[in-house]
């Protein structure tokens, strides 16, 4: 009996946090190409909340019920948190060649921005860096169309490009998406989306 009600009070649980949900409207967003399996234990819960007022309205500080409206609805909005050393440690993939050269990049972002640089001052510089420090080209397998690519000093194509920048722009906490072509950015800074295509010279 004790278990069939714990099954019936979870069952409603979700079925709150689901119709509260729909209070928090979605951002003006779209889906992102490149997510992460964020475990609840390293979901940066604080930083959703400051970073989605509608969202903490609903929730205030509840870390729980912030990440399960990530999981189950934020995701799907194209809502972002900002994509730390923890959070990468934690992927299913970690140990994968694609999560160890993330972890790197982080370093290599420590270079390039600072805390007192706004976000378009960080988009710009990241812009910067990129086109100073990337060649395009192929290096004659798939780490040009990833960001091994560049983390590599391998020649890259436009799809390590794009994924390049997106992965910077999480872990600044600034969103941005790859369309759909995988070649091509898009990043919101101060409520405006801006194109973005460093090799095809389309700088924010």
């Amino acid at each position: 009996m004790k278990k069939y009600i714990n099954k019936i009070l979870a069952g409603c649980l979700f079925l709150s946090i689901a119709s509260v949900a729909f209070i928090a409207h979605p951002v003006s967003a779209e889906a992102k190409v490149y997510n992460y399996d964020i475990t609840q234990e390293n979901f940066p819960a604080a930083d959703y909340a400051a970073r989605y007022a509608d969202v903490k309205a609903v929730y205030g500080d509840d870390a729980a019920a912030l990440y399960n409206h990530y999981k189950f609805f934020g995701v799907e909005e194209g809502r972002i948190v900002k994509i730390t050393k923890d959070v990468l440690e934690s992927q299913a993939n970690a140990e994968s060649d694609v999560v160890a050269y993330k972890i790197f990049a982080l370093d290599v972002l420590d270079t390039i921005v600072n805390d007192k640089m706004t976000d378009a001052q960080k988009v710009k510089a990241v812009e910067a860096w990129m086109k100073a420090n990337i060649t395009y080209g192929s290096c004659g397998d798939t780490r040009s169309y990833h960001i091994t690519g560049p983390m590599t000093n391998q020649p890259t194509l436009e799809e390590g490009y794009a994924e390049t920048f997106e992965f910077f722009m999480d872990a600044l906490g600034i969103q941005a998406i790859t369309n759909s072509d995988l070649k091509t950015n898009k990043v919101c800074v101060d409520g405006a989306w801006y194109s973005v295509d460093i090799p095809g010279g389309v700088l924010y």
